[in-house]
C-alpha cells in the first residue's frame, strides 16, 4: 500500500510540475530557436500553451503567442510584433495556422534605401504564410524619393497615386508617369510610360534580398497609399 501511495505522489507531482513548468521552459526555447533565426527584440516575450501541459514533452503545442517591441529579423524592423501560430510541432517547427500584426515596418535591402511600410498583416498556415502589406502616400513618396535621387539625382518633388497601378512622380520641373508594378522575382517596381530626361527605365522601388524571405505577389494603389500581398518563406525561421 505504501509502495502505491508513494507511486500516486509521484505522478501527482510529475503531473503538477509539467501543468507549472513546462509553459515556461517551452517558451524558452521558443525564444532560443527565434534568437538562433536571426529574430530579437527589446523585450520579446513568447507565450506557450497546451491542454495538457504534458504534450509538450511530446513536442505539441495548442498556441504559442508572440509579442516583440523594437524587434529586428534580418533586413526588416518592426516596432511592435504581435504573431499567433496554433496547432504547433516544436520538433518540426511547424504550424497548423499563423496570423498577426506588424506596425511600424522598415526594410533595409543591400541597396540601403531604407523602405517604410506602415503595417503588415499576417494570415495562412505555417506552410504558406500570407503577407498584407499597408503603405501610406507618405511610405510610398518615401520609397519613391529614394530610388529617384538614386536614379536623376534629385528628388522628386511630388507623388500621386491612382488605382490601379498609376503614379506621376514630379522631379525637377519633369513630370513622369507610369505604372507600379510587380516583377517576376518579387520585387516592386516603376515603371514610367515612356523615356525620358531624368528617368530612362523601370526604378526598383523594393527589391527583397536574399536574407528577407518576403516576395510581393500584387499591388493594388489608392490616392492614400498601397496595398501589397505578399509571401513568406516560412523555412526562413527554422534557424
Amino acid at each position: 500500500m505504501r509502495g502505491c501511495l508513494t507511486l500516486f505522489v509521484l505522478i501527482a507531482t510529475i503531473l503538477a510540475a509539467s501543468w507549472l513548468l513546462l509553459p515556461t521552459v517551452a517558451g524558452e526555447v521558443v525564444d532560443g530557436a527565434l534568437g538562433q533565426a536571426g529574430f530579437a527584440g527589446t523585450p520579446t516575450d513568447v507565450s506557450v500553451s497546451s491542454d495538457p501541459p504534458i504534450e509538450l514533452l511530446a513536442g505539441h503545442a495548442d498556441r504559442i503567442i508572440v509579442h516583440s517591441t523594437d524587434a529586428t529579423y534580418r533586413e526588416l524592423t518592426a516596432a511592435t510584433v504581435d504573431v499567433t501560430l496554433t496547432d504547433v510541432n516544436l520538433i518540426s517547427r511547424t504550424a497548423g495556422t499563423v496570423h498577426g500584426t506588424l506596425t511600424g515596418i522598415r526594410i533595409r535591402p543591400a541597396s540601403g534605401h531604407v523602405l517604410p511600410v506602415s503595417s503588415a498583416t499576417l494570415s495562412g498556415s505555417g506552410s504558406a504564410i500570407q503577407a498584407r502589406l499597408s503603405l501610406s502616400l507618405a511610405d510610398v513618396s518615401a520609397m519613391a524619393a529614394s530610388a529617384v535621387t538614386s536614379m536623376a539625382g534629385s528628388a522628386p518633388s511630388n507623388v500621386t497615386l491612382a488605382s490601379p497601378d498609376k503614379a506621376t512622380i514630379v522631379v525637377s520641373g519633369i513630370t513622369v508617369s507610369g505604372r507600379v508594378v510587380v516583377d517576376a522575382q518579387g520585387g516592386l517596381v516603376f515603371r514610367p510610360a515612356g523615356k525620358g530626361p531624368l528617368i530612362v527605365g523601370p526604378i526598383d522601388l523594393i527589391r527583397p534580398g536574399p536574407d528577407m524571405p518576403l516576395r510581393i505577389r500584387a499591388i493594388a494603389l489608392t490616392a492614400s497609399g498601397a496595398i501589397l500581398s505578399a509571401t513568406i518563406d516560412p523555412t526562413a525561421f527554422s534557424g
